[in-house]
């Protein structure tokens, strides 16, 4: 097996598998299969006479030696990168793919505007759409970026402010009139209730106003995972809605067709931020779209609550930028 030690896309192999810790996560992300992830990890082993990894340990771990090799390479990955960058600089010349995930109603009824500016400034940069992913999944690299709802906690990964989620009782003006008007959480006893149950986020267990936080009282609810037919129930006159994000539902609001209900009450707003693993911040296109798409989004929240500012009361914001990069811990 040749040795690979002056090879710096082996260490590149070597630091993104000790990030994913997974072979087939490694090779994902690094266009690879697993069985080159494992040869090149050999040959580098082979190459310092020393091992990496303690290739019997379940989840991966590194060695002494594995963890001291991560934290010299690194910077010289970075330094390199960098570099390569410095020689091809303009837009046009970046390219390749980028697999995002979004929550699934916003990529069908949100996201195209948000892809075709990003298309215009960089053509060729191609857009992968996957939609539900997680924390761990963003982590593992099964793709580049993804949106999530709250603070990312799990280590080595690098995350934007993106705006925050505002989630909305509502009921439409026909249900109102023909089943009344609820004014308080345990006002909804009496009606059906549509409430979120999907990937994205946790269920509503309270909502809150001012510093008041009760239990909805639900005796009829419908939990679904699709937040774009519950809109469409909710419309419908079907019953209420629970906690409809205002991305959802802005324009509904704005012309009428929903109204709040419950005043003041609602779920806490959710912080949102667009996190990438540590592995993959390191190449210069996912750099550009996770900048680029935090500070469009956050705009973009912005502006739905501007609209429905004389509609609906809505709590106090975060003085968060979007321009400023978080990271969470280096395992």
């Amino acid at each position: 097996m040749a040795n690979r030690v002056d090879d710096l896309q082996a260490w590149r192999v070597f630091v993104t598998y000790a990030e994913t810790g997974s072979l087939s996560t490694c090779g994902e992300v690094m266009g690879i299969e697993p069985s080159s992830v494992s040869r090149t990890i050999e040959s580098l082993e082979k190459g310092i006479g020393q091992e990496l990894v303690l290739h019997n340990s379940r989840p991966m771990e590194l060695t002494e030696v594995g963890i001291k090799a991560k934290k010299h390479i690194e910077p010289i990955l970075r330094a390199h990168q960098k570099f390569l960058e410095a020689l091809a600089s303009d837009s046009a010349a970046l390219k390749g793919h980028i697999r995002v995930s979004v929550a699934p109603g916003f990529a069908s009824r949100r996201l195209m505007p948000f892809l075709t500016d990003f298309a215009k400034l960089y053509p060729n940069i191609d857009i992968d759409v996957v939609t539900g992913f997680k924390e761990p999944d963003i982590a593992k690299g099964r793709c580049d970026l993804g949106v999530l709802t709250g603070v990312p906690t799990l280590p080595n990964l690098v995350y934007m402010y993106r705006g925050r989620n505002i989630y909305l009782p509502v009921a439409s003006p026909q249900y109102i009139s023909a089943h009344g008007m609820p004014l308080h959480p345990h006002d909804l006893a009496k009606h059906i209730v549509y409430a979120y149950n999907g990937p994205v986020r946790t269920e509503t267990k309270t909502l809150c106003r001012g510093n008041d936080e009760v239990p909805p009282n639900l005796d009829r609810v419908v939990r679904m995972a699709d937040i774009t037919t519950i809109r469409q129930a909710v419309i419908a006159g079907n019953g209420v809605g629970l906690d409809i994000p205002l991305v959802q539902i802005w324009e509904d609001l704005v012309d009428g067709r929903l109204v709040p209900i419950m005043p003041g009450w609602m779920r806490q707003p959710e912080e949102c931020f667009i996190v990438c693993s540590k592995a993959n911040w390191h190449f210069r296109r996912v750099r550009i779209f996770q900048q680029w798409f935090a500070e469009n989004m956050k705009k973009t929240f912005d502006g739905y609550e501007e609209r429905v500012a004389g509609i609906v009361g809505l709590p106090p914001k975060q003085n968060i930028s979007p321009s400023e990069i978080f990271r969470t811990a280096n395992h």
